[in-house]
């Protein structure tokens, strides 16, 4: 059953995404960045304003050089995180994202969108025990461990995982061990492996007090229960499985995040897109969750505010690849 307060941030996100769309829709290259851009206004509880948004946009375009990838529709992915977290202020703090950025490159992070949206991961984290430079250079250290992990599947779009991990006050090779053994078990049991896989056993690495076993047997669980209640869960899904496992009350609250899908999918503007309207629904009913006594008081408020945004910022990765494989054969089935 959804609290009215989660009916009432589902209407919100409606509405934001519904004036998104009127204004961007030649703009952005899938509708489904705009549903994420939305999505995430609500679950930072956070006021959207389009005019100020628009603004730093254009903000954004007219203080980045020609070549930038932030020269391109990106920058309102990049404009919605930096005024959701700084809003009037937002401005000011460009300049400190843009030198985090430079600071990756120095650590060897490649020029694209992924290292941008790790650069806000670093400026807008809560990390209270390291510092930006410390994040950083343990990301760039944990990025080289899970390629050599997973060499072939690891790629840019790892770069918000390994700056979430880098947060974590755990030695860096029992992190990505325990990830290791949590993507193992998964295949084991009947998961799908690739990128998908890895990005849920790098969330799954985050559980400081649950052993992989354990962590197995939930994510197989809330499969089980997906699958009951709605339908089988598509690999695309996996890493909001992992965000489902820091639930308390998994099989009373997946309930409610299904309705929420079946909520979303009978809207008219969002019935076309049900793959990422779970994935909102995910997200919707997390914001909503981690302001409850019981995860606050447990010490995992800020874990999975990072992983709500290095989740984002997969969904992105998920998003921007289709695109690109599909501009990709469109155009060269134009050129032969």
């Amino acid at each position: 059953m959804l609290t009215s307060e989660l009916q009432n941030n589902v209407n919100n996100y409606i509405s934001i995404y519904t004036e998104l769309k009127k204004q961007l829709k030649w703009k952005i290259a899938h509708e489904g960045l705009l549903m994420l851009t939305a999505s995430a206004y609500i679950v930072n509880k956070r006021e959207f304003d389009f005019r100020r948004f628009y603004d730093l946009s254009n903000y954004i375009k007219a203080n980045v050089g020609m070549f930038s990838t932030l020269n391109s529709h990106h920058r309102f992915t990049i404009a919605s995180i930096l005024d959701i977290h700084f809003q009037d202020k937002a401005k000011e703090q460009f300049q400190a994202f843009c030198d985090l950025y430079e600071d990756m490159l120095k650590q060897g992070f490649k020029r694209d969108i992924f290292t941008y949206l790790s650069a806000l991961i670093v400026l807008t984290g809560k990390s209270e025990q390291k510092t930006a430079k410390e994040i950083m250079s343990g990301a760039s250290s944990i990025y080289q461990l899970m390629k050599q992990q997973h060499y072939f599947l690891t790629s840019t779009q790892n770069y918000p995982f390994a700056v979430m991990l880098a947060g974590i006050d755990k030695e860096k090779t029992a992190l990505m061990e325990q990830a290791e053994s949590s993507y193992q078990k998964l295949s084991a049991a009947g998961f799908k492996k690739g990128q998908n896989l890895q990005f849920l056993s790098q969330i799954l690495a985050l559980h400081q007090e649950k052993d992989t076993d354990e962590l197995a047997s939930r994510c197989h669980e809330m499969f089980r229960s997906i699958n009951e209640l709605y339908k089988k869960p598509k690999d695309i899904h996996y890493p909001d499985i992992g965000l489902l496992t820091f639930l308390e009350e998994p099989e009373k609250d997946i309930s409610t995040v299904i309705e929420t899908v079946q909520l979303l999918n009978k809207e008219k503007a969002l019935k076309w897109h049900k793959d990422i309207n779970f994935k909102i629904a995910v997200s919707l009913f997390m914001g909503d969750t981690i302001e409850k006594n019981l995860i606050t008081e447990s010490g995992l408020y800020a874990v999975i505010e990072t992983v709500l945004q290095a989740q984002q910022a997969a969904s992105t990765a998920a998003i921007i690849s289709t695109t690109a494989a599909a501009h990709s054969a469109h155009h060269s089935s134009g050129t032969n």
